[in-house]
């Protein structure tokens, strides 16, 4: 049987903050509450242990069937507009259709092309992040890879099981993998059954050696959660309450690494878009590089807003940055940024099936696009005269004909500036795919490279990436 901790809150304050907007918005009442992590135990070395096999499809189906819906599932499906004047009326003024013909005869492959796991699951929700010398792959719910980086699995698969197991927790799915970049340590989380979460963190950079384990407690069920890493917090956003509000988890980066028996979380709420879709998710971001955040530099965690949701509203991308106090939590807080971007339609679906269905197959029901959030991971890199935030997500390109293609945005500021545009584009070559489910990310150069997958009713679903050199013209994939 599993044991189902409930780590609640131990203190909690309503606050009233003063936010930087760029256009006026009414106050939120934010909770302000503190919970810890608990210390579950420290595995031997994955590569030690006896096999445990993940929980059989079956058994988990009847647990599935046994369980109600959650509640923030609720308006999980087609949005319908309210505002009848949103834009853009008509196509995307930024709809990058074809390539640049100097780049042309530029043919790209990628160094290393691995086939990696699958689960048999659905969804499959595939994660993975990239470490000094290995790939670590997860899919529900749970199996994980290692591989290296001339694609070659290291060792066998195995079931996150094979780490719960240990400390008395079970698999039920979200896998998200997590390389921290600094402190050269890797970073397996999912949610068990119940109202809460599982952190294993690994003791050195062995991807196949010891963790130790953590869990800890939400109000509500934690779906869709989302880690980034920061220089004093591992960020981790749920959806648990519907549109209105948004849960963000700050966990204490240090402690946790010291493996402390009660690891500090701070929670703050941040507010929703009432208006919108029914299924919203604010998206930490991810520190990238060699050269970390300005001392003393808030986490951050991005969303996008639609004027399609309500009138007054404009395109824009929300930057939350939060102000942490370890010490006096009830001092912590969160100031917004809000930056316009050119004109997107937020609801490319075109499919009219059950449930998430939104992008077309071939000989089957519609695939989930995941529309209406920022996807993971958005990421931060710091070059020393400017910083630069990169992220992505889907579109209507046709501004009404419901053709998925990919936004990507990237936003810089200097010392002492706000974050402005510096180039947008919308990738969508004019092929009759949609385009859907998009990563990006940024070198230490300034190249940029964009995974995404494909589908339309005559095509299977595939993967595939593109991307840009820092010299290529601005908005170009």
């Amino acid at each position: 049987m599993i044991k189902l901790l409930n780590l609640f809150l131990t203190f909690s304050l309503l606050l009233v903050f003063n936010f930087a907007f760029s256009q006026s918005q009414a106050p939120f009442e934010s909770e302000v509450s503190v919970t810890y992590a608990n210390y579950l135990g420290k595995t031997p070395p994955i590569r030690d242990l006896v096999p445990v096999p993940k929980m059989d499809p079956e058994k988990r189906k009847l647990v599935k069937k046994n369980k109600k819906a959650p509640s923030n599932f609720a308006g999980r499906g087609k949005y319908v507009s309210t505002n009848p004047d949103a834009l853009p009326q008509g196509p995307d003024k930024l709809w990058q259709k074809g390539f640049n013909k100097s780049a042309n005869d530029i043919f790209i492959e990628p160094s290393v092309n691995i086939q990696g796991i699958t689960s048999g699951t659905s969804p499959n929700d595939p994660s993975g992040d990239i470490g000094a010398d290995s790939y670590l792959q997860a899919v529900n719910a749970t199996n994980l890879a290692v591989f290296d980086k001339e694609g070659n699995q290291i060792g066998n698969n195995f079931s996150a099981n094979t780490i719960w197991s240990q400390v008395g927790f079970q698999s039920a799915g979200d896998p998200i993998i997590l390389y921290d970049q600094e402190a050269n340590r890797w970073i397996i989380t999912e949610f068990p059954f119940g109202n809460q979460l599982l952190v294993a963190i690994s003791d050195d950079s062995d991807p196949m050696g010891s963790y130790t384990a953590y869990n800890f407690g939400t109000p509500n069920f934690p779906d869709y959660p989302k880690y980034g890493v920061w220089s004093n917090a591992y960020t981790v956003t749920t959806n648990e309450q519907g549109p209105g509000v948004s849960p963000c988890y700050f966990i204490n980066r240090e402690s946790m690494l010291n493996g402390d028996a009660n690891v500090p979380i701070i929670r703050i709420t941040i507010p929703g878009e009432n208006g919108g879709p029914g299924f919203q998710v604010d998206t930490p971001v991810d520190w990238t590089g060699l050269t970390p955040p300005p001392d003393g530099m808030a986490p951050l965690v991005v969303s996008m807003i639609d004027d399609a949701w309500g009138a007054g509203l404009q395109d824009q991308i929300d930057i939350y940055s939060f102000n942490l106090d370890w010490d006096n939590p009830n001092n912590s807080g969160f100031e917004l940024e809000s930056v316009p971007v050119s004109p997107f339609d937020s609801n490319p679906c075109s499919v009219t099936g059950p449930g998430f269905a939104c992008i077309p197959q071939m000989n089957g029901s519609g695939l989930d696009g995941l529309p209406e959030t920022i996807m993971n991971q958005p990421h931060y890199r710091n070059f020393g005269s400017y910083e630069v935030l990169l992220m992505c997500y889907v579109t209507d390109v046709t501004g009404g004909d419901n053709l998925s293609g990919i936004r990507w945005v990237e936003l810089r500021r200097t010392a002492g500036s706000d974050w402005e545009v510096y180039q947008e584009g919308t990738y969508a070559p004019d092929d009759g795919l949609d385009r859907f489910m998009p990563s990006i990310c940024m070198d230490g150069n300034g190249n940029i490279g964009l995974g995404y997958s494909t589908s339309s009713e005559n095509s299977f679903a595939d993967v595939r990436f593109t991307g840009r050199r820092a010299s290529d013209p601005l908005g170009e994939m």
